[in-house]
Formats: C-alpha cells, structure tokens, sequence
C-alpha cells in the first residue's frame, strides 16, 4: 500500500483514529512497533479484531474528540476518511486532541474527500457524491481545508492528489 510506505511507520507508536474495520491499522502494523485503532462502533471494531492476529496491534472503543491517552503518547497519527463525516465542533475536538496526543516531532497523515479542480467536474462530482454522503460533506469538501488545518498550528508538509482530484493524502507536522 503506497500510503503506508508514505507514512514509513516502522518501529514508531502509530494511533489511527476512526479505524473502522482496522484495514489501515492492520497495514501499519506490519512495520510499527504498536499500533492503536480508534473508533466509536462496536461493530467496526468487532470486524477489525477478527481481521488482526497481531500482536502489536489494539482496537480500542473510544471517542476521538475525548482520547483517553497522555500527551505526546504517538509519533504518528492517521485519520482516513473520517473527518467529512463529522459536524465542525466534532472535527474540531479530533484535531485538537490529534495534536495533544502527538509527540513533538510526530506527524498526522490525514486521508480525505476533496474536490477536483475543474469546476464542471468538481460540481457534478459533488452533487453525485452528496447523495450518499452525510450531511456533513459538503460543506467540508467545498471549504479551504488546508488553511483549517493550518489554524490548528499544523505544518503541511506535503499533499497528494488521488482518484482523479477526488482524494488528498495530507502529511502534517506539529
């Protein structure tokens, strides 16, 4: 998976938040030294433990906007395709506590929607998107999200376009 060479979590503690199913988690734990999945369903969780015979890896029933880790706990921190689903005060609270759990040189790898830059595409992709999406999505892939993460503090470091404009793969430092 080329994300996760991207990531290069290999022997660093790695927190992916709203882990789902653990497909991201279980790829990060071939090379991490400890991986923790993240999520609020049950059910996810119930499937990502089946799917993980690892050791290193832990899914964990918790609230990202409320983590019950110490500060600086994590090198890495990853969020994939979670963010658009959640309302402003939420996706807040997730970032702020992204940043609190990270160590001082660690980084977040965040994976979301965004738009394609032609605005007949961009449109069009939107509109059909949207009707499956929460209602969340919108707002989220129409607003500068790159400047929202720079008002938390967070450094860009680089962003990779994917499936044609449709996907961004963010790397931030703190």
């Amino acid at each position: 998976m080329k994300n996760v060479e991207q990531i290069n979590p290999t022997g660093k503690s790695v927190l992916d938040v709203a882990t789902g199913t653990g497909s991201l988690a279980i790829e990060l734990g071939k090379k991490a030294y400890e991986v923790v999945g993240i999520d609020l369903s049950d059910k996810m969780l119930a499937v990502a433990k089946k799917k993980s015979k690892a050791d290193n890896i832990t899914f964990q029933h918790m609230d990202a906007s409320k983590m019950d880790f110490p500060d600086g706990t994590f090198d890495i921190v990853t969020i994939s395709l979670g963010l658009h689903d959640m309302p402003l005060e939420i996706r807040d609270a997730v970032l702020k506590e992204s940043k609190r759990v990270l160590k001082s040189d660690g980084k977040l790898f965040i994976l979301e929607h965004t738009l394609p830059r032609n605005k007949v595409f961009a449109s069009i992709s939107a509109a059909l998107i949207d009707t499956f999406e929460s209602r969340y999505f919108l707002p989220f892939v129409k607003s500068d999200f790159q400047a929202y993460l720079q008002s938390f503090g967070f450094k860009i470091k680089k962003r990779t376009p994917f499936l044609f404009g449709h996907l961004q793969f963010i790397e931030i430092s703190i």
